[in-house]
């Protein structure tokens, strides 16, 4: 049973041979494959020019990498309140790592306290600077009205002296002198009075106004020993720059910062970075397309271009290569990730819709390319030189399998693919 097993694979594996032999053989027969004696029967392979497209590519592999990488600690010792871990994301102004910081907690409330302090100070030396003010403006008034008594009181004790002159009684002009003679004295001891209270007025107000300059400094250093202190407070605790993802990080919730932990975040704006060897850099210059296979989506092929070439080389071995960043057109719902392996096929140059051959078909003397041109389908093994013409043609770019002809031959041409001697 088992040897029967054996001859039935046998038989299976030999029939299959058989009809790959027969599938490629008909493969190459190209336009002329009716005839009985024609090109296959000769083991002669061949080709019916064809129109498409040819690309040059230089073909690489990379990783996934982001335009964005920062590394950040916290310094400062104390309880790890909370942390973001490897591989969480978030989003900017995201709080990344909390570390507990009561003495700073203490000193902002301490600060804070003088910094209401010196906003009330300030309102009270405003307050006081009004009110000298309106006390200056009150000093100007019962000044005024001081000044028009005296001067009232003084012509009435003038006018009291001339009626006394006027009758001659001795004794009358005696007291009205003497009144007059007050009055005198009574003005101009108003006049400095008023003159003193007004000098008074403006020293309170000048007084009340530097109280408001040292009020707003000591206002304007409070905020700044405030903002400072919210700053201290700060370095306790990192937020998100960007929206990201957590590469790395040191800090564990619930165990002490020692000052040397380190976090890594990276953001989404995924991108490519590839190295190029210095052979093909040339060939390569930003916006040229690309084509993109990531490992873990084969069947998946993505497009981009090159954004920049970072003219620095770097080793890799005893290589010498650049390294070059390629930006994404559209990853669809494709989910990307940080470090996914990539293949790339850069496309340096390309020809649309031209006819192109077999790159080994193409053959060269004097400095001119040639083809062998088949021109009858009766060929056997006496008359494979007559049935071949040899034409010159024009070529153009080339990939790895094929050529551009931009003159000498026609679509569905057939030429052979190996030169006939």
């Amino acid at each position: 049973m088992f040897k029967n097993k054996r001859k039935t694979i046998f038989l299976i594996i030999s029939a299959s041979i058989l009809l790959l032999i027969l599938i490629i053989s008909f493969s190459c027969m190209g336009p002329f494959s009716d005839s009985e004696d024609n090109i296959v029967s000769q083991d002669i392979e061949t080709f019916e020019v064809k129109r498409g497209n040819i690309f040059q590519l230089v073909s690489t592999t990379g990783e996934v990498d982001s335009e964005t990488l920062n590394t950040y600690t916290i310094s400062f010792s104390g309880e790890i309140i909370s942390a973001l871990e490897k591989g969480d994301y978030f989003k900017e102004g995201d709080m990344l790592v909390d570390v507990a910081n009561s003495d700073g907690l203490l000193q902002l409330e301490r600060i804070e306290n003088n910094l209401k302090i010196s906003e009330s100070s300030l309102r009270t030396a405003r307050l006081n600077y009004q009110k000298a003010l309106d006390a200056k403006h009150i000093a100007i008034q019962i000044a005024d009205l001081n000044t028009e008594k005296a001067k009232e009181s003084t012509e009435s004790a003038l006018s009291s002296l001339e009626d006394a002159n006027d009758k001659g009684d001795s004794l009358s002009i005696s007291q009205a002198q003497s009144s007059y003679d007050q009055s005198l004295l009574n003005e101009s001891t108003t006049y400095w009075n008023n003159l003193s209270n007004l000098q008074s007025a403006d020293v309170q107000i000048e007084s009340t106004r530097e109280n408001i300059n040292q009020a707003e400094i000591q206002l304007e250093l409070a905020k700044m020993d405030y903002e400072e202190a919210k700053k201290d407070l700060d370095d306790y605790i990192l937020y998100a720059p960007y929206d990201g993802i957590i590469i790395s990080s040191d800090f564990k919730t619930g165990d002490e910062n020692l000052g040397n932990n380190v976090i890594s975040i990276t953001g989404d704006n995924f991108l490519i970075k590839a190295t190029i060897g210095e052979t093909d850099i040339s060939k390569v210059s930003a916006g040229d397309e690309v084509y993109v296979t990531l490992d873990a989506y084969p069947d998946n092929q993505l497009s981009g271009e090159v954004e920049k070439i970072i003219p620095i080389t770097v080793a890799e071995g005893n290589i010498i290569s650049f390294e070059i960043l390629i930006e994404f057109d559209d990853i669809g719902d494709i989910k990307i990730y940080y470090g996914l392996s990539t293949n790339v096929d850069i496309i340096t140059e390309k020809a649309e819709n031209v006819l192109y051959v077999p790159i080994q078909s193409v053959y060269k003397e004097n400095g001119k390319s040639y083809v062998d041109l088949l021109v009858s389908e009766q060929v056997d093994s006496e008359n494979i030189t007559e049935v071949v013409k040899k034409v010159e043609v024009t070529t153009g770019i080339n990939d790895y399998s094929y050529i551009e002809i931009a003159s000498g031959l026609k679509e569905g041409d057939v030429i052979v693919t190996s030169r006939i001697q």
